[in-house]
């Protein structure tokens, strides 16, 4: 193998010479780790810290802004231009005869028979210039229009209050103490086999401990350093957003405590808190008055690869309950909000990559944290939860889905990651971009990014769809919404599958909204199912919340039980005002009023809906079976013996 040169690759933390000594490998030719007579790896001792490698260069900066400059980018506008009119054309030209012959009745390849036709050229045109993105830059450049504009849309948005700019300083040290705390045994362990837990020349031990597989059911998984350097003083910004739902005179609602922790989508690559406000401000309305909302803008790949997001997750979840915990110092911007928020309050939501994320800081709280009290709903909006596009709806050819496929390779096909022609968001999430930013997981070339790829898309807690049984266990009442046209159709299935199984005695609902796209609930201006979607998600932010309540009383009425006996004067005070006082009569709450399909699947105890473009819902199912998505992950050995 070529020896690379170390010295030119990275910096030792706090010199501004290129790092000098480094004896090399501590494996052999066959990979193997060498060990001398005391058990432990020989080479140097890594750094205290991970290497600090060297900066981008200004142009390797702007393009990570999304600031186009290299000659293939002029290909690339090209390419979208010419793609746009292409489709305008053929709509116009080719399709729209056949649909008026067939009054509209008929779908053709870009229009959907139930989308009007201004929908229809709207995503056409969206369509056509997001298929021709190659690279992290031009992905950047589309990215900041999409935020211009729907931020543009947010500022028509009324009744609500949004508090930009909250910014807190993370002490990343402070943070992972109850992580590092819960992988004590784990890590122990690996030391004491000799495993190299060093990130630029790992043990296969210390890999596979990312994805560990046991019969007996879910074993803990490790997790990987940063790779990115914080500041010198091992911290870093974390930015945010503050949407509140104001007082509509006409609203007779009483005011909510219900707060959302909200995590943007965009293939943990781009977009940013502010490119759904709108969404959440429609959000935090229809849930009611005085429903506030927090977007974070977590740190984005290939920069700071897997697991900054959810560590940056974690710390949000930190800022709305413990304010004053000692890995957070708050800015004078995030003061002035009413802060320690009960978590029995906080649902956790996300759209896309923004849904594995919530999803992943659950069972980052259930398996790492391990807090008394859990959020009590999770809403996931086409959730990104097959981040290998294993299942067929990643490689399906929906001409009316926006959303690029595959965006991953399997686990197990070294070939097909290598030879991958279109942008693999999934290896800039785990490994980061080696012609943009060099890290420990990318500088040493393709066979040793492939060796964390393979190892990192299989943990828990980013493929979580395919994630050993029993580990989503702990979830709480959970609601994923989807549409027939999504790429992520499958993700969505299978993961609403899987938890219903696991959780039986917690609510999970999956809605598949028919002739939607991707993330539909974004596109209120566009379809009026998108608007129904978000009213939904209000309602079973209402149905989880009367369950939570009922649940604590029942809770209550059996501790009393416990208890024992009353007091004679605590009977006595009861009797006296009972007829004193009128019994009041009992609120049907407003998801009850509705024609809400609540049946519970025999099969996994999910509620599976189809929802209509008018609203209505039934029972039901769409796609390949869910025998096939199981069977669809390579590396688990009797997948076959999960259904029964």
């Amino acid at each position: 193998m070529k020896p690379y040169n170390l010295q030119a690759l990275y910096v030792r933390p706090g010199s501004n010479d290129a790092m000098s000594t480094y004896s090399g490998s501590s494996r052999d030719m066959n990979g193997r780790d060498k060990k001398p007579s005391n058990g432990m790896p020989t080479g140097n001792s890594p750094p205290p810290h991970q290497p600090r490698f060297q900066p981008p260069s200004i142009f390797q900066e702007a393009y990570l802004s999304g600031i186009l400059h290299k000659p293939r980018d002029i290909l690339f506008l090209f390419r979208v231009v010419s793609a746009v009119l292409w489709s305008v054309v053929r709509l116009h030209c080719i399709e729209l005869p056949y649909l008026i012959a067939t009054r509209f009745k008929k779908s053709t390849n870009q229009k959907p028979a139930a989308w009007n036709w201004f929908t229809s050229v709207a995503f056409a045109i969206i369509r056509t210039g997001a298929n021709q993105v190659r690279t992290i830059g031009q992905l950047r450049f589309i990215g900041h229009g999409i935020v211009a504009f729907f931020s543009f849309l947010a500022r028509f948005e009324r009744r609500v209050k949004i508090s930009s700019m909250i910014q807190l300083e993370v002490h990343l040290d402070v943070l992972l103490g109850p992580e590092r705390a819960s992988l004590n045994e784990v890590r122990e362990t690996l030391k004491e086999h000799g495993s190299c837990t060093e990130t630029m020349n790992p043990s296969e031990e210390y890999l596979e401990s990312f994805h560990p597989q046991h019969s007996d059911g879910p074993v803990l998984a490790n997790m990987p350093d940063e790779v990115e350097p914080t500041g010198n003083n091992g911290s870093y910004v974390l930015k945010g957003e503050w949407i509140e739902a104001l007082q509509d005179p006409e609203d007779t609602r009483p005011r909510s405590t219900t707060v959302v922790l909200y995590f943007h989508g965009g293939a943990y690559s781009f977009c940013s808190a502010r490119s759904h406000t709108k969404f959440l401000a429609q959000l935090v309305k229809e849930i009611g008055p005085g429903t506030r909302a927090f977007s974070v803008d977590y740190r984005l790949a290939p920069e700071n690869p897997f697991p900054a997001a959810i560590h940056d997750a974690y710390a949000a979840y930190l800022y709305l309950t413990d304010p004053d915990n000692a890995a957070l110092t708050l800015s004078e911007d995030s003061a002035p909000h009413e802060l320690s928020v009960d978590p029995r309050d906080i649902v956790v939501g996300g759209d896309s990559a923004g849904g594995n994320l919530a999803a992943a800081l659950m069972q980052y709280l259930v398996r790492y944290v391990k807090p008394a009290v859990l959020p009590h709903a999770t809403l996931l909006l086409s959730p990104w939860t097959d981040v290998t596009s294993s299942v067929p709806a990643a490689h399906c050819e929906d001409w009316f889905c926006y959303c690029p496929g595959p965006v991953g390779t399997s686990p197990t096909d070294k070939s097909a990651y290598l030879e991958f022609k279109l942008t693999n968001f999934t290896s800039k999430y785990l490994v980061g971009d080696e012609e943009l930013m060099l890290n420990a997981r990318n500088a040493l070339g393709v066979d040793r990014r492939w060796e964390w790829y393979t190892h990192l898309s299989q943990h828990p807690l980013t493929s979580l769809a395919h994630s050993n049984p029993g580990s989503l266990e702990g979830l709480t009442d959970t609601i994923v919404q989807t549409a027939s046209h999504d790429r992520l159709l499958d993700d969505s299935r299978l993961f609403a599958h899987r938890a219903g199984r696991e959780n039986p005695s917690r609510v999970t609902r999956i809605e598949i909204y028919k002739d939607m796209t991707h993330v539909h609930q974004l596109l209120s201006f566009l379809f009026t199912s998108s608007r129904i979607a978000t009213r939904n998600l209000a309602r079973f932010v209402e149905r989880s919340r009367y369950i939570r309540d009922e649940r604590e009383r029942e809770q209550e009425a059996a501790a009393r039980v416990k208890r024992g006996p009353e007091t004679y004067a605590s009977v006595l005070r009861r009797v006296s005002t009972r007829d004193a006082k009128k019994p009041e009569p009992k609120v049907i709450p407003a998801f009850m009023t509705t024609n809400m399909v609540s049946e519970r699947s025999r099969e996994d105890g999910v509620e599976w809906v189809l929802v209509e473009q008018n609203g209505k819902e039934m029972a039901g199912d769409v796609g390949w079976p869910l025998s096939v998505l199981i069977r669809s992950w390579p590396t688990h050995v009797g997948d076959g013996q999960r259904e029964e």
